[in-house]
């Protein structure tokens, strides 16, 4: 027989498909129960088919039950069984039902689900729920566990009498998903309902295990909310466990797979874009550091955020920050100062200023609207420059120098710094946490060695086209030279020796000798041979 042995509630699962059940052990069902309405639900009618005379009711559950269900799953399956058949056997049926290897039977189709005067003629020729409660007399006697679902106190009786091992208290079809049903009980009616009926089966036979289904539970919360104010042992899903998470999951995912059309126009002109950025940029190679680096440039040119650049010398960093005005589409002027040049005070470079004896006030590098302002070696700013862009950027609005009223600067601000700046508090940190959301951060060329091909071939090919030299390519061997060398002036450094080596070489394929020629002269010469002061 069937008891109960866990403080979790049941979960009985009524399901007409091997993968359903399957799928309903693996989620912790603690039976299932093969019924004819599952069947149809996957087949695409609603439940309600089940009670209509489409098929030899207990030979099409049985089909699909030893096909798919029985020897694949390891909980109790219950046999839905229809005692409408006049001409059935019952004993004859249990008995096969119990050699088959079913754990159990239920009463499903039942006549509860009919009324009025169909259903009082039913009772009359002896098929209606008597019958059913019969099959579940001898189901009991031949060594089965019996589920009996009922609706009414007069069918609730009539299954206790019979002993059954689980009665389950059905609230009709059930409410929710595309074929939602009239509901006759709210949830709350359904609790108090349940409540009422199973402290009373507790009293009169209290091994009985009650458990609820259908009506207006179409989720977990609506389970246990239900459960709790009945104090049921557990719940039975139909639709609840096939139907309705089946529809979901179905469009759900159709639809997903549909709109991967509109995605992939999405990505391309995301890719595009990026591409734009790369060239725009100067940037290329095919490293993560680098797809983060064109996805943050194509992300922070469609704002007007300030942006901070990071890295080291050589690296293309103010072509980069060029790039931003571009990409963002700025109609304005773009402007590049040097920090390093203090001919003029910061403050009054970047926000103009207000001069003695009523002359016209100076007008700043950020006063012009849809402009960039690009500040290199933004470490040289002084003291007064970077409290005035602290102030700026924090109220939006900013005093000229030796003015008294405040304006808002129009342009957009894009500083360069490198790390040893940031390490060394040349920049004041509470500048740079302002700066934080539209910092872009490039590592060293050394820290991305798969990036040197791409970089390399991007040289030869301008080399190549300058100066009419044809294809040239670097050896499998020369690659390897590259890759050892540390590239302390990054990207600048190996575009002169690759541009050297291309010259040296006169054409074709440029091996490792040339290009440890060229480094070996570099290193022994203290550098590459370019000022430091050129802008990168």
């Amino acid at each position: 027989m069937f008891t109960k042995t866990s403080v979790e509630p049941l979960v009985g699962a009524a399901i007409g498909m091997g993968m359903t059940a399957e799928a309903a052990e693996r989620g912790g069902a603690d039976f299932l129960l093969a019924l004819n309405a599952g069947r149809y639900r996957v087949m695409g009618a609603p439940s309600i088919a089940a009670m209509l005379p489409l098929d030899h009711a207990n030979s099409f559950t049985d089909r699909f039950a030893r096909r798919e269900i029985l020897d694949k799953v390891s909980v109790p399956v219950f046999f839905g069984a229809s005692a409408f058949d006049p001409a059935l056997d019952l004993e004859r049926f249990v008995a096969e039902i119990a050699a088959t290897g079913y754990h159990g039977i239920a009463n499903f189709p039942t006549s509860i689900h009919y009324g009025g005067r169909f259903r009082h003629a039913l009772e009359e020729a002896g098929l209606g729920y008597s019958r059913e409660v019969e099959l579940l007399r001898l189901a009991r006697g031949a060594g089965l566990a019996t589920f009996g679902y009922a609706k009414t106190r007069r069918e609730i009786q009539s299954v206790l009498e019979a002993e059954v091992d689980i009665l389950c208290l059905n609230f009709g079809w059930n409410a929710g998903g595309m074929r939602t049903v009239a509901q006759a009980f709210t949830l709350d009616e359904a609790a108090d309902r349940a409540q009422r009926i199973f402290s009373s089966v507790r009293q009169t036979r209290p091994q009985t295990i009650c458990v609820v289904e259908g009506g207006p539970i179409v989720n977990p919360e609506d389970m246990y909310r239900v459960c709790r104010g009945a104090k049921a042992d557990g719940y039975v899903g139909g639709s609840t466990l096939d139907r309705m998470p089946l529809e979901d999951s179905v469009m759900q995912k159709t639809s997903a797979f549909k709109a991967f059309g509109v995605l992939q126009q999405a990505d391309a002109a995301q890719s595009r874009e990026t591409m734009r950025a790369a060239r725009l940029a100067g940037i290329t190679g095919q490293s993560a550091a680098v797809a983060r680096l064109l996805d943050q440039l194509v992300r922070l040119s469609a704002t007007s955020l300030p942006v901070l650049v990071v890295g080291q010398r050589g690296l293309g960093r103010t072509m980069l920050a060029r790039s931003l005005h571009a990409l963002g589409g700025k109609r304005g002027p773009l402007k590049v100062l040097n920090a390093a040049d203090r001919d003029v005070p910061h403050e009054e470079l970047l926000f103009g200023a207000e001069p003695d004896f009523g002359r016209v006030r100076r007008r700043g590098a950020l006063d012009a609207r849809d402009g960039t302002v690009i500040v290199e070696n933004a470490g040289e700013l002084s003291e007064a420059g970077q409290l005035h862009l602290l102030a700026w950027l924090e109220r939006g609005t900013i005093e000229p120098v030796g003015g008294t009223r405040s304006y808002s600067p129009q342009g957009r601000l894009v500083l360069i710094a490198t790390d040893t700046d940031l390490a060394d508090q040349r920049l004041a940190g509470a500048l740079v946490q302002r700066l934080r959301s539209g910092r872009i951060d490039v590592q060293p060329l050394r820290d991305r060695p798969e990036d040197i091909p791409a970089h390399a071939r991007l040289y030869l090919e301008a080399i190549g086209e300058a100066r009419q030299m044809g294809a040239l390519d670097i050896s499998a061997d020369g690659y390897r030279v590259l890759f050892a060398h540390d590239w302390k002036e990054n990207t600048r450094e190996l575009r002169r020796v690759v541009e050297q080596a291309a010259v040296l070489c006169g054409g074709g394929s440029i091996g490792s000798d040339i290009l440890r020629t060229i480094i070996g002269s570099s290193n022994a010469s203290g550098g590459t041979g370019e000022p430091l002061a050129e802008k990168d």
